[in-house]
């Protein structure tokens, strides 16, 4: 395992949904908030990358534990680290705790490094990662797989690709692919359900386009929604998401 780095963070209102819960592409926002700090402490920032490589991190995966979700107002801590890497993917987790220390979110996710002009992913730099003291290993772990999902599977909406959509990397914040899959759900199962665990897989950068919409279509297999993110008839990202239904206590 690296270096372990954590900060404190209370809940906002605009972080948080009508139920008073913290929203999930906001947990994603504060844990990319949360590395970026460490990388920068460690001389490591995303324009430190940029200026001496030409390249910039790119997450591709996410395996997302919801065992509480943080609230409204709530000091939480959140704590990261990188816990390995190979020749193109680097490895990382974060882990959401309540002030008594019990565990409410823990993420796993999956990095590579890509070329900010050609957009392809490159090999990973030693130099880049040896300040996170993560160990290099050769084995890849290996990823999820997704539910198939139909071609009946439901489109309801269609998004656009807007300008503040877009990262300081020129593509699409990866927080926004699921509220694009969630906003298909209806206000009463939103209502009703929350996730319990999410799976996220980014196979293609979606960028900035004049008049460009994204078709994102799912479905349910028993409690589970299967979603893709769709433009042009390409699969730009798979999501599933695990639900349960909330008791009264939440």
């Amino acid at each position: 395992m690296g270096i372990k780095y954590s900060q404190t963070h209370k809940v906002a209102f605009y972080e948080s949904d009508t139920r008073g819960k913290m929203r999930i592409s906001d947990i994603l926002a504060v844990a990319l908030q949360t590395s970026g700090e460490q990388s920068y402490i460690l001389n490591r920032s995303d324009t430190w990358v940029y200026d001496n490589f030409n390249l910039f991190w790119a997450v591709v995966e996410y395996e997302i534990h919801l065992y509480k979700l943080p609230e409204f107002n709530e000091v939480i801590t959140i704590e990261t680290e990188a816990t390995s890497y190979n020749k193109f993917f680097c490895y990382r987790d974060f882990i959401f705790k309540d002030d008594s220390g019990e565990i409410l979110v823990k993420i796993s996710s999956t990095w590579v490094l890509m070329n900010k002009d050609t957009r392809k992913i490159e090999r990973v730099v030693d130099e880049i990662v040896a300040p996170y003291e993560a160990p290099k290993v050769s084995k890849i772990i290996r990823p999820h797989k997704y539910l198939a999902v139909s071609e009946e599977a439901s489109c309801n909406l269609a998004f656009p690709v807007r300008f503040s959509d877009l990262d300081m990397n020129g593509h699409v914040n990866n927080a926004r692919y699921f509220d694009w899959a969630v906003d298909q759900l209806d206000y009463d199962f939103r209502m009703t359900y929350e996730p319990k665990k999410i799976y996220i897989r980014y196979n293609h950068e979606l960028l900035y386009g004049n008049h460009e919409f994204i078709q994102p279509v799912f479905e349910f297999q028993g409690n589970t929604s299967c979603h893709i993110i769709r433009k042009d008839g390409v699969d730009n990202a798979n999501i599933e998401i695990v639900w349960s239904k909330i008791s009264e206590e939440d």
